[in-house]
Order: C-alpha cells, then structure tokens, then sequence
C-alpha cells in the first residue's frame, strides 16, 4: 500500500523503478539466437553495445513491458468504457493504433514494410494483412493518391523500412493501458493467493506477468517513456493525449494528491498545447490539417481547457487560459464509429442512438 505522510492530506505515490535505458535501444536489444561450432556448442549469447549517437525509441524489448495480448485486451475494453465521458480522442481509432504497434514489435524492426491492403482498413475483421496493412497506414500516413501535391511537386513513394512507433505514441498506449488495468482491478474480485506448485519457474513467470499489469508500472513506464520523447523530439498530439491519460489516472487513482501530480502537469499541457498552435482553430489554416487531425485538435484544446477550469477551481487559483484568448471552435458531434482519418465529411449520429457511440455529452461537458 502507499504510506502516509505525517502532516499531510496528501498520499505518497508508489515508486516503481525507471527500466534500463537499454530497453529504449534497438542497438542494445539481446540477439536471440546463437551460432555452435564443433568446439564450442553453448556460445555465450552477449548483447550488442549501444551506439552513443542512437536516440532513445520504441523497442520490441520495450514492447514486452506492456501486458500480454489477453490482458491487454480487457485493458482496452475498460479504457473504451472509461473513455465514454471524456471522448477528447478516437478511442476506436486508438485501439487500432496500439493493435499495430504490438504487431510491429511482434514482426520485428528488420522486418519488410508491410504493403498497403485494399479496402477500409480501419473497417477489417482483424485479419494479419488487414492489420500490416493499417500499421503502415498508421505509422507512415495513408498513401499519397497519384498526381501531385498543393505545392505541385509530384507525390514521393513511400519510404523503404519498416513502420516504427513513437515514444510519444507508446507513451500513451502505457498511461491508457494504467488506467485501464486501475479500471479492470476495481472491478474484478481478489484472485485467490497461488499454491505451492507456482513455485520455481513458474512463479517467476507469473510475478513478470503481474509487473507487466501493474497500473503503477504502466503509468510509471509511460511517465519515462514521455520524459525521453520530450528531449530527443518535437510535440505531437500524442504527447498531448499522453498527458491527458495521465491525469485521468492519477485522479481515478486517488493516491497522489491534485497539487502534488495533477495542478503541474495540467499547467505543463496547456503550455505545450499553446507551442503546438491548439488555441488557434485548424481553419485558419487551409489546406495544412485533415478533416480527422482538425477534429482531433479542437477536441484536445477543448479538454486542456476543461481541466484548467476544473483543476484551478479545485486549487483555489484562477485559470491560465483566459475566454478571449483563443480562437479554436467547439468540436463537433460525431459519430465516433464511423469516424477515422480517412473521413472526407462528419457522420452525424443517427436520431435515437445512444450518446455512448458519439460526442454529444463531450461537446456539452465544454459548453
């Protein structure tokens, strides 16, 4: 359990230990087989030196600190659920995101870019090459149709290589998986205690398994994860949902304080949000953001905006982002099933559906 500190409301955070720089380098990632010659059958296996000019990135060592398949699965289901009053992002569209990014590590980085599928792969049964096909949609763009660009230069082929997720995109699989595995543990019963033939190997293998579904690990795991993003390369959006998912969790957690935890990263999230242009609305820049990204954007502002007002009132300060000083939009009311990033025009809900499959109850939290 966490301890107390004397003299205080607040509740000291659990400390999960950082994991080894190493994970984070693909130079650094043990080899997996080995080569025996007639006088040496059992070589030593010893893992490759990191370059010192390589940056920090997604790894599949990395990857295997994130809960297995099943789990991970009911993580997302929780998450999807949880996610329902607070629609800032795709959460169906996100879903998909950390799909292909666990087949990415599944594959392996030396693997060849997958060919892009036809038809909607954001609409596949979840088939192997419906999934290839969307992690190269996903981690490289859509394709570029033929002809040329707004600039006029004809459309470049996409890049040889294999797709690779970003820290910041890890980052936020890792908080949103926290959140769910916290969601998931409040909900499920006490698993009865293991018995004496657990011991061994097998116990070994289960207290890995349970370390890799320890929210306080994910989130721990998301918060470095973020903090090497943020040094070795620009803001994105999903630095920003990162964010986001982290606040949701500490304030679901109820163990480390608002004033502690959640008032200095809300302060650091509208500031970045600012860096990143969110208060000033997509439309004053044609022809710069899709239909998709612009929605994206006005939602995420708007959710920086909310938390401002909630977190400040709670603290007892005034907001930081004052009613006149932004000019980005409300966002509009979807259909979030039937919404991704290659929607050429809103679907609208249809009359009588629940507001569980749209964003009317997020637009009406910002109002």
């Amino acid at each position: 359990m966490f301890p107390t500190t004397r003299g205080h409301a607040c509740r000291v955070r659990l400390f999960v230990p950082p994991v080894p720089y190493e994970t984070f380098l693909l130079s650094a990632s043990p080899l997996r087989t080995h080569v025996t010659t007639s006088t040496d059958l059992f070589p030593s296996v010893m893992p490759p030196s990191p370059r010192a000019d390589e940056p920090p990135q997604v790894t599949p060592a990395l990857l295997d600190r994130l809960p297995p398949p099943e789990h991970r699965e009911k993580y997302l289901r929780a998450l999807s659920e949880t996610m329902m009053l607070h629609p800032c992002f795709n959460v169906r569209h996100f879903e998909q995101r950390v799909g292909a990014m666990c087949a990415w590590g599944e594959v392996g980085p030396s693997a060849p870019a997958p060919a892009p599928a036809g038809g909607n792969a954001y609409g596949g049964s979840g088939a192997a090459g419906t999934m290839k096909a969307l992690a190269h949609e996903l981690f490289f763009g859509a394709p570029p149709k033929p002809g040329k660009h707004a600039g006029g230069r004809e459309a470049a082929p996409p890049r040889a290589g294999a797709p690779k997720p970003t820290l910041s995109f890890f980052a936020a699989a890792a908080a949103a998986l926290a959140l769910g595995a916290l969601v998931s543990r409040d909900a499920d019963a006490p698993s009865p205690p293991p018995d004496a033939a657990g011991e061994g190997e097998n116990a070994a293998g289960q207290d890995w398994q349970d370390h890799r579904c320890s929210p306080a690990a994910l989130f721990a795991l998301s918060e470095q994860a973020l903090g090497l993003y943020e040094r070795t390369a620009l803001y994105d959006l999903d630095m920003l949902i990162t964010m986001i998912l982290q606040i949701l969790y500490q304030l679901h957690d109820g163990q480390m304080s608002v004033a502690q935890g959640v008032f200095p990263l809300v302060g650091k999230m509208i500031n970045v949000a600012r860096m990143m242009g969110l208060a000033i609305d997509p439309d004053e820049f044609p022809g710069t953001y899709s239909l998709f990204e612009a929605e994206t954007r006005r939602r995420i502002w708007w959710d920086v905006f909310y938390y401002d007002l909630f977190v400040s009132d709670c603290m007892g300060h005034p907001p930081l982002i004052a009613d006149n000083s932004f000019t980005t939009r409300m966002p509009a009311e979807v259909d979030e099933e039937h919404f991704n990033p290659s929607s050429m025009s809103l679907p609208v809900l249809p009359a009588g559906e629940s507001l569980e499959k749209g964003t009317q109850y997020f637009v009406l939290k910002c109002r």
